[in-house]
């Protein structure tokens, strides 16, 4: 209760400054107030007829919404997947580690936008190249995490668990993972909001459909509006996203109290 109220203030707050301002403002076209950009969500979530003068065949935020969402989920389960077998197959095998811990390095210091041009020259402006672009992104970061995270375990811990009897296997899945999951679960939940975001920057840079090609056009309108209100629904979704992915792991973290 005392953190659903600290939220209900946090929105009413920031609600009421944003009125505030757009009420100093006094220009709808520089900054509209929360009722504005809800009513311009309300007139054109079903669909626009002026988008489609414009060349945009799905209109509607919906299936927008749905395209740019579903794209950076798969991406994301599929970059994190392989990002946590790697970090902690690397974390225990120094060969592996020797490998991978420089190109990760580096890579992971390499803002992932600059290679979204690349892959948008190699793979053109389809789903395939925002695919690779997100699944990149999970990948190294939730394997550099996953490593690290594998890293920070005390050697001593896997002694006792090896004088206890417990083999090589047994140790990962006992004492390895169980140490590491908590770490594992903060970068995942990480890489999922920064993927749904990279995903629809990317649509910025050349898409068909998404809510980036949305606002990309909506910004060459000069609607704030709209553009305001793309870009709160994207973000409700991935609250909502992170929320679920908050209490499909819950039971694993009891331990954590």
């Amino acid at each position: 209760m005392k953190a659903l109220f600290w939220g209900t203030l946090g929105v009413l707050s920031f609600w009421g400054i944003w009125e505030l301002a757009a009420l100093g403002v006094a220009n709808d076209a520089v900054l509209p107030g929360p009722r504005v950009v809800l009513w311009s969500f309300e007139h054109s979530v079903g669909g626009d007829r002026g988008l489609e003068f414009l060349g945009i065949k799905h209109t509607s935020y919906a299936v927008n919404l749905a395209w740019t969402v579903g794209t950076a989920a798969v991406a994301w389960l599929i970059g994190s997947a392989l990002g946590v077998l790697a970090g902690l197959q690397a974390a225990r095998r120094q060969w592996l580690r020797d490998v991978t811990e420089p190109v990760l390095f580096v890579f992971g210091a390499v803002p992932v936008l600059v290679v979204a041009p690349l892959l948008l020259v190699w793979f053109g402006a389809g789903p395939l190249s925002k695919l690779l672009l997100v699944t990149f992104y999970c990948f190294v970061v939730v394997a550099v995490v996953a490593q690290s995270a594998a890293l920070n375990l005390p050697p001593m811990t896997e002694e006792y668990a090896a004088a206890l009897g417990l083999d090589e296997a047994a140790r990962f899945r006992a004492v390895v993972l169980p140490a590491a999951f908590p770490a594992i679960v903060a970068v995942l939940r990480l890489a999922l909001a920064t993927g749904i975001s990279l995903e629809a920057s990317a649509e910025l840079l050349g898409s068909r459909v998404g809510v980036g090609r949305l606002v990309a056009v909506r910004a060459q309108q000069g609607n704030v509006a709209a553009v305001l209100a793309l870009s709160i629904t994207l973000g409700l979704v991935a609250i909502m996203m992170d929320a679920g992915v908050r209490a499909a792991v819950r039971p694993a973290l009891r331990w954590q109290g």
